[in-house]
């Protein structure tokens, strides 16, 4: 059966309801069960009461009656029953002579005097979508535990908005036959808009009441009217159901012992005392999936509506980060009107910065910013303001030390921190040590992040994209210690960077951040922070041409081009040109790969950057490589070689040296490229450049490939993949491990080109690279028909 985050009130057990006639809107008439024949009143309790209060706040009201404001929102809303003593007190705060009390009576006269009524206090079932598997779970948990010795306690958590209360109220319909002493229904205003949590003395107040205590009889403390509860429901099977805790103190006293019972409890913090101290069953509701969005949106607008814009449709439900409040909220604006399309909806939710107010209505209770807000304000102040903080993170999710960056708080406060809003769940985990917002969650922490935080900001913002360039630095200064940017400007922020101990943990940080350096080279831009904007792309050119991110990196690099020619920047020019042709060569472009390398070998020229000149070269060799071009090749190759040895560069000259032993392997003179490749191994090695030394090898082995000598080329791979795992090559790697497969399957070793070609697809699928689906189709081909041979894949 369905479940929304919203409730649309039907007909049940045990409760009136009148259904007006054009509207189709549900009105309570009754908080508990009525088996008397006799009609009910024009207007119930709660309603006379909720009028007669008028612009009163409950805060107001429960200081002139002397009663909770949850107690009095629960008896105006039906889901508990006046008692004589609350009709008395709202008289006279209310100053209304006895016309409560006259109700209350009225009331009391149609209940059979001989008997209790059964409390049946749920509120009207929800119409329900999606959710079937958690109703599933808790069918199951009920049924494997209901019988135990003890209570059984549930306990559903999720983020506000997301149809926590729905939920149990909807299942709590469908198992209340199975508790045939009483369904209590109370909300603890854990988040809510008026007033405090209520404290479990208060609830157990009005429970013992309901079970028929008297006030006289009322125990004083907590801890004896806890008992006196598991002493009434001893042998009882009884149903609890507690909405809305603020944390698990609330819910602890109210739990009985009798193993017939079951407690079931909605909040947006993690209950997870209730599962070590009474064995709850806990769940977090997640917001819904594609699918159940679109049914929801469905089930409000219709079918012919939805059917007719099916892409806005899954656009709106997109948006809404599939929150069913959010989903319900956008569903009904269009209901509304026969003038608003779903594309029209789904344009005005596109516009972040008034996503909110198109889900926020005038109706409070229904606003996605007005349920957020009560899970903010709930929060410790330094937490409060590290959840604002976040918002300013240029990427979608973030870390530990960059949450610290923002928050200028060490390490270990702010994991405290980070904590407390995931059990709240203000934020998703997105892995070890890693965070993300709610779409709409980040857009609510933005607005209070300028609203509270406004003269920071910036300060904050160029704080955390300047540590991203110093950590950036940092991680390049180990992955490539023999290439250093004598130009570049880092700014010391005074936030630690991470410990890079090895290359292996420079790279696999840049690979955790790769998409975030990427935005922060965006968010630097609009910030008119040059120095962050190009030093990114600067000091991230070699692990880019390793790693070959270019689906999320052009766009960046492109931007950060046209900013520097904005400033005539010519150096930040020259080294984005290069990053750009790098990506525009990977992608096989090599017209637009040939024109960046062009244009910064003319830069190059005008600087007279000699050593620049010579990185210029080799791009422009490797473009005439990946052409078919290798004497051209060969010449810009050479060029660049004779540059880094006037200059000593012997890292750099390497380099140059294998490009130019690959170019005369193409034209098939492989003895100059074995001598080649030989000497720039060793000097490769000697400097302790394990990445450079796996390519190297992996030329090596192309030689020897071509040569016929198929175990030499096994032998070669099987070193540059030795090689690259020090510094955690993946790219390289897969690419070795795809070049070793196709060489085992020439060999007739099948079995063991199956595991090379299984690795290497694992390791493009998590990379994104489209190079997995290649290799998928020659394992499918393998048992079928002869696999054509991949002679080369050039690492250009």
């Amino acid at each position: 059966m369905p479940i929304t985050g919203d409730v649309i009130p039907t007909a049940v057990n045990g409760d009136e309801v009148a259904r007006s006639g054009q509207g189709g809107r549900c009105i309570r008439m009754n908080g508990i069960t009525n088996t008397a024949k006799t009609p009910a009143p024009t207007r119930s309790f709660g309603e006379e009461l909720r009028r007669l209060r008028g612009a009163m706040t409950l805060r107001r009201f429960a200081e002139l009656s002397h009663f909770s404001s949850g107690h009095i929102s629960n008896v105006e809303n039906g889901t508990k029953p006046p008692t004589e003593e609350f009709a008395k007190a709202c008289d006279s705060a209310l100053g209304t002579e006895g016309a409560l009390l006259a109700l209350y009576l009225r009331t009391c006269d149609r209940v059979d005097h001989g008997k209790r009524p059964r409390p049946a206090q749920l509120p009207p079932s929800p119409r329900l979508v999606g959710r079937t598997g958690v109703l599933r779970a808790l069918d199951e948990h009920l049924r494997r535990y209901g019988d135990a010795a003890s209570a059984t306690v549930m306990a559903l958590d999720g983020q506000a908005g997301v149809g926590k209360t729905s939920l149990a109220v909807a299942w709590a319909h469908e198992v209340k036959d199975r508790f045939p002493d009483g369904v209590f229904f109370v909300d603890l205003h854990g988040y809510s808009a008026d007033g405090e949590p209520v404290e479990a003395a208060e609830v157990l107040e009005d429970i013992l009441k309901a079970l028929g205590v008297p006030s006289e009889s009322m125990p004083a403390t907590t801890e004896r009217r806890s008992a006196l509860l598991r002493t009434r429901l001893d042998g009882s099977r009884t149903l609890l159901v507690l909405d809305n805790a603020a944390r698990a103190e609330q819910v602890r006293p109210l739990i009985p012992a009798a193993p017939g019972c079951l407690v079931l409890v909605t909040s947006r913090q993690r209950m997870a005392t209730l599962a070590v101290r009474h064995g709850a069953f806990c769940m977090t509701v997640d917001p819904f999936d594609r699918a159940d969005a679109v049914m929801l949106l469905r089930d409000v607008v219709g079918s012919t509506r939805v059917d007719a814009e099916p892409a806005a449709a899954d656009r709106i439900v997109t948006l809404c980060g599939g929150l069913p409040l959010a989903v319900r909220v956008a569903a009904e604006r269009i209901a509304a009107s026969r003038h608003l399309t779903l594309a029209g909806l789904a344009e005005d939710l596109s516009d972040v910065n008034q996503r909110l107010d198109v889900l926020s209505p005038d109706d409070v209770e229904a606003a996605v910013r007005a349920v957020f807000s009560w899970s903010f304000r709930a929060l410790e102040p330094d937490a409060g303001r590290l959840f604002r903080l976040l918002s300013l993170h240029p990427g979608r999710e973030f870390g530990i030390d960059s949450a610290s960056v923002l928050a200028q708080c060490e390490t270990a406060k702010t994991v405290r921190m980070l904590d407390t809003l995931v059990r709240g769940h203000l934020l998703q985990e997105a892995g070890r040590h890693r965070f993300r917002f709610h779409d709409l969650l980040r857009d609510y922490a933005g607005e209070q992040a300028l609203a509270m935080e406004s003269g920071e900001v910036a300060a904050v913002r160029r704080r955390l994209l300047e540590w991203y360039l110093q950590a950036a630095a940092a991680a390049n200064r180990v992955m490539s210690p023999h290439r250093c940017f004598p130009q570049l400007t880092v700014v010391d922020t005074g936030c630690a960077v991470p410990d890079f101990a090895t290359a292996g943990d420079a790279v696999r940080w840049c690979e955790v951040e790769l998409a975030n350096l990427a935005a922060a080279t965006v968010q630097a831009i609009s910030l008119d922070l040059d120095t962050v904007a190009f030093g990114l792309p600067l000091v991230l050119t070699g692990y880019l041409y390793r790693r070959n991110p270019w689906s999320t990196w052009l766009a960046p690099l492109t931007a950060s081009l046209d900013r520097a020619r904005h400033q005539n920047d010519l150096p930040a020019q020259a080294w984005i040109l290069n990053n750009l042709g790098s990506g525009h060569l990977d992608q096989h472009r090599l017209d637009e790969a040939m024109r960046c390398f062009r244009e910064e070998l003319g830069i190059r020229q005008r600087l007279d950057d000699r050593s620049g000149q010579a990185w210029s070269r080799i791009g422009l060799g490797r473009v005439h490589q990946a052409g078919g071009e290798h004497r051209a090749a060969i010449e810009h190759h050479r060029l660049a070689q004779a540059i880094f040895e006037r200059l000593d560069e012997r890292w750099a000259w390497a380099i140059a040296k294998s490009y130019i032993a690959d170019a005369h392997r193409a034209m098939g003179e492989c003895d100059l490229a074995l001598d080649g490749l030989t000497q720039a191994v060793v000097v490769l090695h000697d400097l302790g450049d394990r990445q450079s030394e796996s390519c190297a090898l992996d030329k090596l082995g192309d030689v020897h490939r071509d040569l016929g000598d198929l175990r030499g080329t096994v032998g070669y791979l099987e070193q540059a993949l030795a090689a690259g795992i020090s510094v955690v090559d993946l790219w390289g790697r897969a690419v070795f491990l795809r070049k070793l497969g196709d060489v085992h399957h020439e060999l007739g070793e099948e079995d063991k080109a199956r595991q090379a070609w299984t690795e290497a697809i694992e390791l493009f699928e998590a990379l994104g690279d489209a190079r997995a689906r290649g290799i998928r189709a020659q394992l499918t081909a393998l048992d079928h028909e002869p696999v054509p041979s991949q002679r080369r894949e050039y690492r250009t």
